[in-house]
């Protein structure tokens, strides 16, 4: 049975590839006619390795968020609309967790990105500008 409510400023741990990483809801759900089902938009946190190699819209820091433990990076490039029902499923069978959400300023800092980097493709942008703003 889910108990977990989908919803803005919540994070999910979701693995992607060789790692886990930590995933920023950044709307709450919405009806998206292209995919023809409640979505919401989703943005990982990388570790920050390397500022040449990333996009530095928005540089997060220790303590920012409890689950940040080294200097991170929002990954806008590989941001994704993702399935409400699909994250509540894969939380419910485990391979998703969930995580505290994050607080307003750091939240905002983070949705403000989607309009400044360079990295963000034209349907995510679409998507930020129609449900997240």
């Amino acid at each position: 049975m889910n108990t977990y409510q989908v919803l803005r400023k919540g994070t999910i741990l979701i693995p992607t590839g060789p790692c886990n990483h930590l995933h920023v809801i950044c709307n709450n759900p919405v009806f998206y006619p292209h995919l023809a089902k409640d979505c919401v938009l989703a943005v990982n946190l990388s570790t920050l390795n390397n500022l040449i190699d990333c996009d530095r819209t928005c540089l997060l820091k220790v303590g920012e968020h409890p689950f940040i433990n080294h200097d991170s990076y929002i990954f806008y490039r590989k941001a994704e609309i993702l399935g409400v029902n699909t994250i509540s499923r894969n939380i419910d069978d485990g391979s998703f967790s969930t995580h505290d959400p994050f607080e307003d300023i750091t939240f905002e800092k983070i949705l403000a990105g989607f309009a400044i980097s360079k990295e963000v493709r034209p349907k995510i942008k679409s998507f930020y500008k129609n449900f997240c703003i």
